[in-house]
C-alpha cells in the first residue's frame, strides 16, 4: 500500500486525495440531513420559501467548513492565509449587509419565539403605524400583512423584534370606548339600562358567548387579569359594558361607554351598529344628546 503514500502532486499523496473526497462525501450527507431537519421545523413557521433559504445556507456553511478543514489537513493548503482573506472580505460584506443580517436573525427569532403567527390580527408599532392588520406571510427577511383597507404592507423583521407588537388574536378580546354628552338631569340608570340591553342584542359584543365558544374563552381568561376571578359568573360579568361619568361642564355631562368585542378587525362596524341602536333607543325614550 506504499503506492498510496507516493506524492502525486507536490506533497499531496493519493491517500490524501481519497481522504479529502471521503470528508466531502460525509459533509454532503450531513448537510442534507441538517437541511432536511431545518426545513421540517421551519416550513410551518416562516414559510417554505424562507425555510428553503435557511436550509440552503446551513448546507453551504457545512460544505465550506469541510472544504477548509480538508484542504488544510489533507491538501496541505495554508488555511490561515485563506481565512485571513475571507475574514477581510467577510467584514466588508457584514458592514454592507448589516440590515439584511439583522432581518435574517430577527426572522429566525420570530420562528422560535412566535410573537405573531399566520392569520393573526396584529398592530405593529412603527412609523407609520400599520393599524390593525392581518399577517399573510412570515418570511426570513420580512413579514407581509394585509391592512383592513386592503393594502399589502411588507415589514422588515427587525422592526417586529425591536418594536411594539400588539397581537389581538392572542388576547382574544379588546375594549372599544365611545364618549357621549347628555343633559345633567338625565337619569344615568336609564342610560346604563339602554346600553346593557343594546349590547346584549348584538352577539358580537361580550359577554354574549355561544356555548360552543365557552371553552375557547376560558383558555383566554386563564392568561389574563380575569383569571383572578373565582366564580364563572364573575368572570363574564367583568366583560359587561361600562358607563362612567368622566366630565361635567355646566349644562352637559360627558359619559364614557366601554364595551368588549372579540372581532377587533370589525371594531368600527360593531361600534357603528351599536351607536346607531343607542341613538334610536335614546330618541324613543326622550333622551337628548348634547354636542361635545
Amino acid at each position: 500500500m506504499a503506492w498510496l503514500e507516493q506524492p502525486v502532486m507536490g506533497t499531496i499523496s493519493l491517500i490524501d486525495v481519497l481522504l479529502f473526497i471521503s470528508l466531502m462525501i460525509i459533509a454532503i450527507i450531513i448537510g442534507r440531513i441538517v437541511s432536511s431537519l431545518s426545513r421540517r421545523h421551519l416550513d410551518d413557521t416562516v414559510g417554505k420559501r424562507s425555510s428553503k433559504r435557511v436550509a440552503r445556507l446551513l448546507n453551504y456553511l457545512i460544505l465550506t467548513a469541510a472544504i477548509l478543514s480538508g484542504a488544510g489537513t489533507f491538501l496541505h493548503v495554508d488555511i490561515s492565509a485563506v481565512v485571513l482573506s475571507l475574514g477581510i472580505v467577510g467584514v466588508a460584506i457584514a458592514f454592507a449587509t448589516q440590515q439584511i443580517i439583522q432581518n435574517a436573525v430577527a426572522g429566525i427569532l420570530i420562528s422560535i419565539t412566535k410573537p405573531i403567527q399566520l392569520e393573526d390580527w396584529v398592530e405593529i408599532g412603527m412609523v407609520p403605524n400599520t393599524g390593525i392588520c392581518r399577517v399573510r406571510d412570515i418570511r426570513l427577511m420580512s413579514t407581509e400583512v394585509r391592512e383592513r383597507g386592503g393594502r399589502i404592507a411588507t415589514i422588515p423583521n427587525s422592526q417586529i423584534i425591536n418594536g411594539k407588537v400588539i397581537n389581538y388574536t392572542r388576547s382574544g378580546f379588546v375594549s372599544l370606548v365611545q364618549n357621549i354628552w347628555i343633559d345633567p338631569k338625565t337619569d344615568l340608570s336609564t342610560i346604563r339600562r339602554i346600553v346593557f340591553e343594546e349590547a346584549d342584542i348584538d352577539p358580537r359584543i361580550l359577554p354574549v358567548i355561544d356555548e360552543s365558544e365557552i371553552e375557547q374563552h376560558h383558555s383566554l381568561f386563564e392568561h389574563s387579569f380575569l383569571a383572578r376571578k373565582e366564580q364563572e359568573s364573575e368572570i363574564f360579568e367583568s366583560l359587561n359594558p361600562i358607563v362612567n361619568v368622566v366630565d361635567i361642564q355646566g349644562a352637559k355631562v360627558k359619559l364614557q361607554i366601554k364595551v368588549w368585542v372579540r372581532d377587533v378587525h370589525k371594531s368600527e362596524e360593531i361600534m357603528s351598529t351599536f351607536l346607531e341602536s343607542l341613538k334610536a333607543r335614546f330618541e324613543a325614550e326622550g333622551i337628548e344628546l348634547k354636542s361635545p
